[in-house]
């Protein structure tokens, strides 16, 4: 096991001396699904390093590509994010500063605005696309797909128990 996730469970067990009763496996569980976030996080930013760009403005425009014409609203980017409207906007910055998106008023009312790829941006994504895929194929290569089916449905298990 990694050395800094040893170092947690060190500390668990002797909570536990002190204190007993620590549901111990739970807590377990708990700290390496943050550990592993933390890690995966990291992983990820590293892999999206050459570009300039890190997870979060990676989904990002991955979400506008993924929509009907290129587009989101502030607050949709921000529930995909699953973050606040703050770091939306500064997300939102980022990306238009880069030329990749670009904010349109909205049509149907002036006071909104949606944020729309350009030319620019979507030639950026398609171009990452295959690296992010292979990056993405190396990091679970040693799992075999029934193993990321029962990940799949344990985690969205969790995250449903949690309200997400």
């Amino acid at each position: 096991m990694n050395k800094s996730f040893q170092i947690l469970e060190d500390a668990i067990e002797r909570i536990d001396r002190r204190f007993p009763g620590v549901p111990r496996q739970e807590v377990l569980l708990t700290r390496l699904t943050l550990h592993l976030q933390q890690r995966l996080s990291c992983h990820l930013n590293e892999a999206l390093k050459p570009w300039g760009i890190n997870e979060t403005v990676w989904m990002s425009l991955l979400g506008m590509y993924a929509s009907e014409d290129g587009s989101l609203n502030p607050s949709d980017l921000s529930d995909m994010l699953d973050s606040s409207r703050t770091n939306a906007t500064r997300v939102s910055d980022e990306m238009v500063r880069h030329g990749w998106v670009e904010r349109i008023a909205c049509p149907d009312d002036r006071r909104k605005i949606v944020l729309r790829l350009t030319k620019q941006g979507i030639a950026f994504i398609e171009t990452l696309l295959p690296i992010s895929r292979d990056a993405q194929k190396r990091l679970w290569e040693d799992y075999s797909s029934e193993e990321k089916l029962e990940m799949e449905r344990l985690m969205r298990k969790l995250l449903t128990s949690i309200g997400g």
